[in-house]
């Protein structure tokens, strides 16, 4: 009797305490956003628009002042940058022979998850469009994350993080098609010139015969 009294006193403090740690949990994510109103998201908006703006202006200038000083950016080809030079420099460096522009559009609905007060964690997809120089121009589907900590009652970028199918890569198409034109192009070019090697050989030998 005693026992199966002692087991059941067990089992609900074991509900009771379950109970609890739901309720706390559940709560963290509320006292992070009660803070939070919309002047705090329009901020947030205001610094993914510019962070946007500067990719497809090459203006890297304007949003220097809305990166953390530890910020992390991640390509789609793995590569990390901390400094503003390093990745303009290789982002200027997209823009080779075959590309010309590149623009960068968002997609969808953005989800946002406050950490804190202070600190957020946003995601979504994005388009790339790239125009070539041979005029045409393909779409790359992308997706995005973003670490955004408040300092200084300003929104900084923290980290970012690109990511895309490397199977459907517009650049790896279109260098693809360059290759095959070239190849074509070389291909016929040997062809003409072995053609045109024939032709002369032939015509030595008759005009030897008629000198003789």
């Amino acid at each position: 009797m005693i026992e199966q009294r002692w087991a059941t006193t067990h089992r609900c403090t074991q509900l009771l305490w379950s109970v609890l740690l739901v309720l706390v949990l559940w709560n963290i994510p509320q006292y992070a956003l009660a803070d939070v109103n919309q002047q705090e998201i329009d901020s947030i908006i205001r610094t993914r628009e510019i962070a946007l703006q500067a990719l497809n202006t090459r203006n890297f200038s304007q949003i220097e002042p809305y990166l953390h000083p530890t910020f992390t950016i991640t390509t789609v080809d793995n590569q990390v940058f901390h400094k503003v030079p390093e990745f303009e420099k290789y982002w200027n460096q997209q823009f080779s022979d075959t590309i010309q522009d590149i623009k960068m559009a968002l997609k969808g609905d953005i989800i946002r998850t406050f950490l804190s007060p202070e600190t957020v964690v946003s995601s979504g997809d994005a388009i790339a469009t790239f125009s070539f120089k041979d005029g045409k121009a393909a779409d790359m589907a992308m997706r995005w994350t973003a670490v955004l900590q408040k300092l200084q009652n300003k929104w900084t970028i923290q980290s970012l993080h690109f990511s895309s199918n490397l199977l459907d890569n517009p650049v790896l198409n279109a260098t693809k098609r360059m290759r095959w034109i070239i190849g074509v192009a070389a291909g016929i070019g040997g062809f003409l010139l072995g053609a045109i090697a024939m032709l002369l050989l032939r015509r030595i030998p008759q005009q030897e015969t008629e000198k003789v």
